[in-house]
């Protein structure tokens, strides 16, 4: 009966968190990353903004140019001078620091086939680590 209980119980917690996003998708639709659902997502970009505004992110998939995680690596501390490296392995790579119109911001980047899936949230409220969680949802299909 406990068991049964624990598994009704993260059952629903599931489907709850669930119902509280929203996807929103790079342009290209193979790059994907969940928002909270009072956000307002632009599809036609991929990007989205918190309801007070002071929250914005954006995936994208580029045709051109960034295809591998190492020209991610090469290229955007060129950039993005002021974000330093958090996290470099096969599958990821991350940067925190500040965006290129001085605001914070988490960058984040994963293979996604022949392409790279990209995604920048730039913050004035909220944490480091709301970014960062908000970051960590990106998935390519």
């Amino acid at each position: 009966m406990t068991k049964l209980f624990f598994v009704v119980l993260l059952s629903t917690t599931l489907i709850a968190t669930a119902a509280d996003t929203k996807t929103l998708s790079s342009r290209t639709g193979n790059c994907t990353l969940s928002v909270p659902s009072a956000w307002n997502v632009e599809p036609s970009m991929g990007t989205a903004e918190a309801a007070d505004k002071k929250m914005t992110v954006t995936v994208s998939s580029p045709s051109h140019g960034l295809s591998t995680l190492t020209d991610v690596e090469e290229t955007a501390p060129t950039v993005y001078k002021d974000d330093k490296v958090t996290k470099k392995t096969s599958s990821e790579f991350e940067m925190e620091g500040k965006s290129i119109t001085g605001k914070p911001n988490v960058y984040r980047a994963i293979p996604a086939g022949a392409k790279v899936c990209i995604a920048e949230v730039v913050y004035e409220s909220g944490s480091v680590n709301d970014a960062r969680a908000l970051v960590q949802t990106m998935k390519a299909k």
